[in-house]
């Protein structure tokens, strides 16, 4: 592993720390100021105060979640993050999704992190995100 890819790694593992401990700030210090975070079927966000703004509304849009990785796979600067999740939506209703997370890191930092899921289930079971309303 080289050095890039170990700085890599260590950004990776410490975002999805601080995810599954339901610590946001955490997650955003992992974060370049400019970042670009997108979210399939809900938001592109350029700049951590929009990132924030995000995690507050998606905060109660789940409950008792459980996130697993399955797999993380660094090449350089990017790392490819394969994951399934279950839990219960806002409305009570079983949620079971799966996705991979597509992050780059330049100087210790995220500058991009890309979510793909099953976009439909986000359609199906999430309101529409509004940036205005957050």
């Amino acid at each position: 592993m080289t050095d890039v890819e170990a700085e890599t790694r260590r950004v990776v593992d410490e975002l999805y720390r601080a995810y599954l401990a339901g610590d946001g700030e955490g997650m955003i210090a992992q974060m370049a100021d400019d970042v670009e975070v997108r979210f399939l079927a809900q938001a592109t966000l350029h700049g951590v105060p929009e990132v924030r703004r995000f995690i507050g509304f998606a905060s109660g849009l789940l409950h008792d979640l459980d996130f697993r990785i399955r797999k993380t796979i660094v090449d350089g600067d990017t790392a490819a993050v394969i994951w399934e999740e279950s839990a219960t939506t806002a409305a009570g209703k079983p949620w079971e999704n799966h996705g991979v997370d597509v992050i780059r890191v330049r100087d210790g930092r995220i500058v991009a992190l890309h979510e793909n899921n099953d976009v439909n289930l986000v359609y199906e079971h999430f309101p529409r995100y509004d940036p205005d309303a957050a």
